[in-house]
């Protein structure tokens, strides 16, 4: 069963990876505490989907991935690009630059492939807006019979997503690792990942 196995490599990976990141100390700039706060956001989403989709409440599952997407992007925006009044306005209460603004500042860093964080949001973002925020695609998984009301996902649609959230949580980590400037702690969470999800492939 494709859903169980992806449980399996999650459960795996969560207790592999928060074991790694326990280890991790941050200065602290305000710079590093934000950016790890919101790695360390992502890195718990990605827990909590475990366990909703562990426990058959896959809609909120779904619903929580566009922030634990959204909080690993800022965690590295404040971490690599946001100027010291941006992150002491973040403090004070003030809203982040979009995604995109975010993203495309992200992406003239060389940090990551031109184009890919962009291409993800393109490829994604309505549709994790959609469960969110309670859209369309949330209705008709409660309203696939005329009769009865109950969410009807397909195990291979709910694993694809757990997957892509472990990804997002790898990334996270290795982000919260970077703050941290524990390179020798990003390439044992590379390691970690790889061992679980490649062998299991």
């Amino acid at each position: 069963m494709p859903l169980q196995h992806a449980l399996s490599q999650s459960e795996q990976w969560m207790n592999e990876s928060v074991a790694l990141v326990n280890t991790l100390t941050v200065s602290s700039s305000n710079r590093a505490r934000v950016a790890a706060a919101l790695h360390q956001l992502s890195i718990e989403h990605f827990t909590a989907i475990h366990v909703l989709v562990s426990t058959g409440v896959y809609s909120s599952a779904f619903a929580l991935y566009r922030p634990q997407l959204e909080a690993y992007i800022r965690g590295s925006w404040y971490h690599q690009c946001a100027t010291e009044d941006q992150i002491q306005g973040l403090i004070d209460g003030a809203e982040p630059p979009s995604p995109n603004v975010q993203i495309r500042a992200l992406e003239s860093t060389g940090t990551f492939e031109p184009g890919s964080l962009t291409r993800l949001k393109e490829m994604t973002w309505r549709n994790l807006c959609d469960f969110t925020h309670g859209g369309t695609i949330q209705v008709k998984v409660r309203a696939s019979t005329l009769n009865e009301v109950g969410q009807d996902f397909k195990a291979t649609h709910v694993a694809a997503m757990l997957n892509a959230s472990a990804a997002t949580e790898l990334l996270a980590a290795v982000g919260l690792a970077a703050v941290a400037e524990s390179s020798e702690t990003a390439v044992n969470l590379r390691n970690a990942f790889h061992a679980i999800y490649q062998r299991a492939a």
